[in-house]
């Protein structure tokens, strides 16, 4: 890490995308961090689009069959020293720049996924699985290492999983061998606050102000405006897939009345502790 420590590091944002509907989301998604991250956002997506936003660039790849491999891939082919990866369902309301100050002391960081501690793996029960939605990494040979690891044991998982859901397709996906392979790894890994990875669609707690968003919603700036209306302790309950102000865009179960459905949805502030 002394290496990097020495010269100016080369930071960028990227994604991987694939598939119209998701390239578009990603590329939304860079739209709201190009505001406050004047640095290269850059989308590796299957089809090059037309459109050309400030400070967004393409890279065309070949889709392999799983986006879950197919996003570690395009991490480990980041042409960064020190890179923010994003899904593109996230959306970002505020500078993030300081993320690349954990670099080089860290070698890569990532928040804890909040609705669940670890996926059955019967190993280190205490070591709590990470969501990797946003995940901040060096391009350093140990960080390369890991992720070319957690690529092979995501892959092998997938036709032999060591334990109930470690090689699902959907659901947690590629987070159980991430966890894994982070665990079993000599890589100096930071948690990061959910500040930088507020995940919508569970529960949550703040502190200080929401940066990035993680989780699809219709009207992204009317959430942050709850979210933030105060930086002190708070508590959120769940937003629901596509949230709206008035829960037109909602994806709630059939089986709740719309009365408590949009309650819900436009009131999902449970309380907080004035500093």
């Amino acid at each position: 890490m002394e290496a990097l420590a020495t010269r100016t590091l080369s930071r960028g944002i990227i994604y991987s995308a694939a598939g119209e509907r998701y390239i578009k989301e990603a590329i939304q998604s860079a739209i709201s961090s190009y505001r406050f991250n004047k640095i290269p956002h850059l989308i590796f997506c299957d089809v090059v689009p037309e459109s050309k936003p400030d400070g967004v660039s393409y890279v065309k790849f070949e889709r392999g069959g799983n986006p879950y491999a197919d996003k570690i891939r395009n991490m480990i082919a980041s042409p960064f020293d020190a890179t923010i990866f994003l899904d593109s369902d996230t959306y970002v309301c505020d500078s993030i720049e300081e993320l690349f100050d954990l670099m080089p002391r860290f070698d890569i960081a990532a928040a804890h996924a909040p609705g669940y501690t670890k996926c059955n793996d019967p190993m280190a029960p205490a070591f709590y699985d990470f969501n990797t939605g946003v995940v901040v990494f060096n391009r350093t040979e140990a960080t390369l290492t890991l992720l070319r690891r957690w690529l092979e044991t995501y892959e092998k998982w997938m036709t032999d999983p060591p334990f109930k859901g470690a090689g699902s397709p959907n659901g947690f996906a590629d987070q159980p061998a991430f966890r894994r392979c982070v665990l079993e790894s000599e890589v100096a890994v930071y948690t990061l606050p959910p500040e930088y990875n507020y995940r919508t669609v569970f529960p949550g707690r703040l502190v200080g102000s929401a940066k990035i968003l993680h989780g699809r919603a219709a009207d992204y700036e009317a959430l942050v405006r709850i979210l933030n209306e105060q930086i002190c302790v708070r508590t959120f309950a769940a937003f629901e897939k596509g949230w709206s102000p008035d829960g037109a865009a909602s994806s709630a179960p059939t089986n709740s009345s719309p009365a408590k459905r949009k309650r819900r949805l436009k009131w999902p502030f449970i309380g907080a502790i004035a500093k």
